[in-house]
């Protein structure tokens, strides 16, 4: 159920710096209710008050959604949880648009067909009273040739009662088959809503999963080469608090910009979270992985930015990269962490590196 406590939280948080007093924070007893739990976590990772990060937190504190609360946790011990963390979680766990889209959809196709269905068993309804009063009709002009001329005539109204029902079934099955095809046209489009960030147009977290579990398979059954990096800019987070998260996004779509140069049927980009990206390279050795992610390394280091906005200097933007080459007996759980251990190695050794991780380690 969704839940939007921002009007009664918003201005009490925006002006009161201790919320002990607050009375939607206080139950009838005196204790503490969940919503002042819900003040700590936006104040504790200074997170911008608005609905989207309010229900975010009320999901964590309150919510049954392990799966998001271990997120959270885990985020949360990194110190990565900021505004455009919280707005991918919010985005992938809580915003309804898509999948509701998509149920809207399916229930609609789902309607068209069941109306198909009854016009074509009117229809063969129709058609089988016809046949039936020709051949009658047929059988009384054999037997009785006294008002031939009068069966003649009832045989063709009953032919052309039986032509106008068959086109009429056919204009409303054409009719309702359009029908079909636009929705089967926005539902491609709400997949690929689903499948997609709408900030950086790279495929999202969920679609990345999908298809690491594809190429896993690969990898099994033809021996397919697989190599994981996982990519963060160096320093977002003053870039946020410094410049504003609007200047943010458009970094985010820079470096995605970069990264969508390498990709291709053998190479998937993705925004894995907030300032974090995964590629995965298929049929490729690890070092024409390192060198091709460090031309793009190299390529965004190489600029001078400055911020349109605010006409400030925003200097260079660079990222770190952890490079992992998946082997046969590796699992999915151990080359994302295997990537994972070679970026936060590329960020100990001083940011803006592609690292590549060892399997001798």
């Amino acid at each position: 159920m969704k839940i939007d406590i921002k009007n009664i939280l918003d201005g009490y948080f925006r002006e009161n710096g201790n919320n002990d007093n607050c009375p939607v924070c206080t139950e009838e007893d005196g204790e503490r209710s969940p919503l002042y739990a819900i003040a700590e976590f936006i104040r504790q990772h200074g997170l911008v008050v608005c609905s989207s990060n309010l229900e975010l937190a009320w999901a964590y504190i309150c919510g049954g959604n392990s799966v998001l609360k271990n997120e959270i946790m885990g985020l949360s011990s990194a110190g990565r949880l900021d505004n455009a963390a919280a707005s991918e979680l919010y985005n992938k766990y809580l915003s309804p648009d898509v999948g509701t889209q998509i149920d809207r959809i399916v229930m609609e196709a789902i309607e068209h067909i069941r109306t198909t269905t009854k016009i074509i068993d009117e229809g063969n309804k129709k058609t089988s009273e016809c046949e039936e009063n020709l051949i009658e009709h047929a059988g009384t002009i054999k037997t009785n040739s006294v008002d031939i001329d009068g069966a003649i005539q009832k045989l063709l109204s009953l032919s052309q009662l039986m032509v106008e029902s068959t086109r009429e079934n056919r204009d409303q099955i054409a009719k309702t088959n359009k029908k079909l095809a636009n929705l089967q046209t926005e539902l491609e489009q709400a997949r690929n809503e689903a499948d997609f960030d709408q900030l950086t147009k790279l495929a999202n977290r969920r679609k990345f999963e999908r298809t690491l579990d594809e190429v896993l398979v690969k990898l099994i059954e033809q021996g397919q080469s697989l190599i994981l990096v996982f990519i963060d800019i160096d320093h977002f987070k003053r870039v946020n608090d410094t410049f504003g998260h609007e200047c943010g996004d458009r970094v985010l779509r820079l470096v995605a910009d970069e990264l969508a140069t390498l990709s291709n049927s053998d190479c998937h980009t993705s925004r894995y979270g907030g300032e974090e990206f995964a590629v995965i390279f298929e049929g490729q050795d690890i070092d024409t992985v390192c060198k091709m992610v460090d031309n793009c390394r190299d390529s965004l280091a190489s600029r001078s930015l400055v911020d349109l906005e605010s006409g400030k200097a925003l200097g260079t933007v660079t990222f770190s990269a952890g490079v992992a080459q998946c082997l046969p007996t590796d699992t999915k759980r151990s080359i994302l962490r295997k990537a994972d251990l070679a970026l936060y190695e590329a960020k100990s050794q001083g940011r803006n590196t592609v690292l590549k991780y060892s399997n001798e380690r």
